[in-house]
């Protein structure tokens, strides 16, 4: 019998670390029970906190925003990349660990969705080190995973260094989120529980909020195992 595994993180969970130059994830309630006998409830949130997907458009002005991409997309068989034993905080993942990785083979990525599964999101994601101190995957890295013919690349980590309270958004910058949706690649960001299944290859769906126009949406992401 088939099982699913939630791989979103709770939006809203108070140890949940948020993108630092973000605004934060503010949840209120403008019905409750005892006053209006019902709950009915209002939230305001950057779109990239906690688990989401990216469409080209958040790096391209000409690139499909997110309710314009295919649903297949963001669907499908999916493929673990184990580079726990290689990943260092505030250190690279290469193309070279990705080549190392335990039972990696290229050819298994093409028209399916690349996981890289460093355990960070495990380590830190419900501790204020997951962003300022994160791996990432760098250019050559995301250029390799792109040729092997990926339609989706997710990650339980950061795709770009690390970012921290103050700092603020430039062209040019984040090369891994440039190098991946510049050639129509969605990103898959910050999921959870990769390690709850011991399979390598399974079914993920992710598919996002239908927002109008926009470049990115919230999304529950699970994974189907047999």
């Amino acid at each position: 019998m088939a099982r699913l595994i939630d791989l979103t993180a709770p939006l809203g969970h108070p140890d949940l670390c948020l993108v630092p130059t973000f605004p934060p994830v503010e949840f209120w309630r403008f019905h409750e029970h005892p006053t209006h006998g019902r709950q009915n409830s209002a939230v305001r949130m950057a779109i990239h906190q906690g688990t989401h997907l990216d469409s080209p458009n958040h790096f391209y002005a000409d690139g499909p925003t997110i309710d314009e991409m295919p649903l297949e997309t963001f669907c499908g068989r999916a493929v673990k990349i184990d580079v726990r034993a290689t990943t260092k905080p505030q250190s690279p993942i290469t193309k070279e660990h990705i080549l190392n990785s335990s039972g990696f083979e290229p050819q298994r990525l093409k028209g399916a969705i690349a996981v890289s599964w460093s355990g960070w999101s495990r380590q830190a994601l419900f501790t204020p080190d997951y962003f300022p101190r994160n791996p990432y995957l760098d250019k050559e890295a995301c250029e390799f995973l792109c040729a092997c013919g990926m339609k989706a690349l997710c990650m339980d980590h950061p795709i770009d260094p690390g970012m921290r309270p103050g700092g603020t958004a430039q062209k040019g910058d984040s090369p891994g989120h440039r190098t991946v949706l510049g050639r129509g690649i969605p990103l898959i960001e910050h999921v959870i529980n990769l390690d709850a299944f011991p399979e390598t290859e399974f079914e993920m769906f992710a598919f996002p909020m239908k927002l109008y126009r926009v470049e990115g949406a919230p999304a529950r992401v699970v994974a189907r195992v047999d």
